[in-house]
């Protein structure tokens, strides 16, 4: 049977060895993961030389599909092929190419990467006839956000990767450090991660991740003296489920002893990193209106506002010592993968969605690619200190959001939701997380010079849904 084919091409500002570089970097398959594929890399041995494979399992609802990938037809700076060892095809098999771009003088502009694909859908003909159109279409919305996201990858690599950077990050299995630390090894970075241990006291388990128990103040070994950087992303789901006592305490202490320890840690580290970031949340302004909220605007009421001005307090320790320490006042992330965003999709994608209580109450959003590129810009960027709002410039109120969300999904969005139920569900969470009101703008990150892959809501959906 004749294979079928698909291409993508993209043009890209950087050196056919920069792109080709980018591919070849730790994480850089993770890194090209589409979000909205629930698919996990199990094992993997060498890079993308010739005889090295990745064995990948792709989740739908509680079937997990292995497919086993294997690669060949290496040539440095030109070229690397998958092909399928055994999958969920009949035949699979991707070519990434690698070309100089030239101008009309013969000048090295840039370069050109081609992704090509030959595949056959399983089922023989009847795959064929009923999975052709649906695959292609899916490779198109595959490859639209790959290749915008590597443009943004490179940019950020020719703006802020001046030299390698060895930097430690914990929470690195949650939502946003999930997605931090394969973007920051795609960069070029050494990141090691600190995690808490599965039972008991802090132990090393010889892989390299550093163990910690920051509740019970242990640590297996010493932080590494030659850090340039750290970045703090732990702290317990404050959306995990209703605020019970127990919750909130889990909420509140998570952050504040883990922040804590890790600040005693670094006072005293003989030779502590250049720059330390510690994660926070819009929360800390509280339920504030149509009020424009800046990183000079006072902290507000309730318990979210209380957790974080003492989350930020828990690092006072290191006021007066030579580190830079910046607070990053995270809004809403949309990804796919998590969050908001994941619980909304399933309801809105059946048609379900619709404003929530009157509306008109802001909602703080920033897309998971401005996350992690403004804590990259808190890292290297030395005019970064004290807290600062990772927001977009665009704050919608929900009913904006509600309505631009629909529309992507192509969807109607007419079913309201009532305070009343989300307070009968949720109770005092639905008033700080649902009802709340917080306009946050991102001040600071405007004045030191962050420019923002998406600062308007309908292009980020887009964009992490694969959405044209």
């Amino acid at each position: 049977m004749k294979k079928l084919v698909f291409e993508a091409k993209i043009k890209l500002a950087a050196s056919r060895h920069q792109v080709f570089a980018w591919h070849e970097a730790p994480s850089a398959f993770e890194r090209l993961a589409p979000p909205w594929v629930n698919m996990e890399c199990v094992e993997r041995s060498g890079g993308i030389q010739d005889g090295s494979r990745v064995v990948l399992v792709i989740h739908q609802g509680p079937v997990g599909i292995p497919w086993v990938l294997g690669h060949k037809d290496y040539i440095k700076d030109e070229q690397f092929c998958d092909y399928q060892i055994a999958g969920p095809f009949a035949y699979w098999q991707q070519l990434h190419a690698v070309k100089d771009v030239v101008d009309s003088d013969g000048h090295i502009v840039g370069a050109e990467l081609v992704d090509n694909v030959e595949f056959l859908p399983p089922l023989g003909l009847l795959g064929r006839i009923g999975g052709a159109l649906y695959i292609k279409s899916e490779l198109a919305r595959l490859f639209r956000y790959r290749h915008a996201l590597m443009r943004r990858d490179l940019e950020l690599q020719e703006r802020y990767g001046k030299r390698p950077l060895k930097i430690l990050v914990t929470g690195a299995t949650g939502l946003v450090g999930s997605a931090f630390v394969p973007f920051m090894r795609s960069q070029g970075h050494t990141v090691l991660t600190m995690s808490r241990p599965q039972s008991g006291t802090a132990q090393s388990d010889g892989t390299g991740e550093l163990k910690w128990d920051p509740e019970a103040g242990t640590i297996a070994q010493e932080l590494p003296g030659d850090l340039d950087a750290i970045v703090h992303l732990g702290g317990h789901n404050v959306a995990n489920q209703r605020w019970t006592v127990s919750e909130k305490q889990a909420i509140y202490e998570s952050r504040i002893k883990s922040t804590t320890y890790l600040a005693q840690l670094i006072k005293a580290m003989p030779k502590p990193p250049a720059t330390v970031v510690f994660a926070s949340a819009v929360g800390y302004y509280g339920n504030r209106g149509v009020e424009p909220l800046t990183e000079d605007s006072n902290a507000g009421e309730g318990f979210l506002a209380d957790v974080c001005r003492d989350w930020e307090g828990s690092a006072e320790i290191l006021k007066d010592s030579p580190v830079r320490v910046s607070f990053a006042r995270i809004g809403a992330v949309l990804t796919p993968k998590g969050g908001a965003l994941a619980k909304m999709l399933p309801i809105f994608g059946a048609g379900g969605g619709g404003v929530v209580g009157s509306g008109k109450q802001y909602f703080p959003w920033v897309a998971m690619e401005d996350v992690i590129g403004s804590l990259y810009h808190a890292i290297v960027e030395e005019s970064v200190s004290g807290p600062f709002n990772v927001v977009a410039p665009q704050c919608v109120t929900n009913a904006e959001f509600t309505h631009a969300f629909a529309r992507v999904l192509q969807r109607p969005a007419i079913a309201p939701v009532k305070p009343v139920m989300l307070r009968a569900l949720y109770g005092e969470m639905a008033d700080a997380l649902m009802l709340a009101s917080v306009r946050v703008l991102p001040q600071k990150l405007k004045q030191t010079g962050y420019q923002f892959a998406y600062g308007e809501l309908a292009p980020a959906l887009k964009h992490m849904l694969g959405k044209a």
